[in-house]
């Protein structure tokens, strides 16, 4: 079973009961879709698309939107009863690392571990 890209955001348990399971699962769906279109977007050819254009607006509204209307990003947050703010900031941090391509991630880990393979030696 795979984790939830919300349970890793928010790095602590949440009240458990079926309604909140669901309203996790809808804001999985939505930070994964959020990636995805983000990643998407670096390519100009996909943002001529009007559909695309459509529902990158849209998502962004979402996420940004103060509603608090039932299933609005807002009134799930409370569900959960995480701050909405610093789930914003976790989204934004989650999204700088899943941007960067993967050619440079693997290479800034090969740094990461050469640095603490000689401080260890040191």
């Amino acid at each position: 079973m795979r984790k939830s890209v919300v349970s890793e955001i928010m790095n602590a348990p949440v009240f458990d009961n079926n309604d909140t399971h669901l309203w996790m699962a809808v804001m999985d769906r939505a930070v994964r879709d959020l990636v995805a279109l983000e990643r998407y977007r670096q390519d100009p050819t996909v943002m001529e698309d009007p559909v695309f254009r459509y529902d990158y607006r849209n998502l962004k509204k979402w996420f940004h939107s103060a509603s608090m209307e039932p299933g609005s990003f807002n009134w799930i947050c409370s569900l959960v009863n995480i701050d909405p703010k610093w789930a914003l900031n976790r989204l934004q941090e989650r999204l700088q690392v899943s941007l960067v391509p993967e050619s440079v991630r693997r290479a800034r880990m090969n740094r990461a571990a050469r640095l603490v393979g000689t401080s260890q030696v040191a």
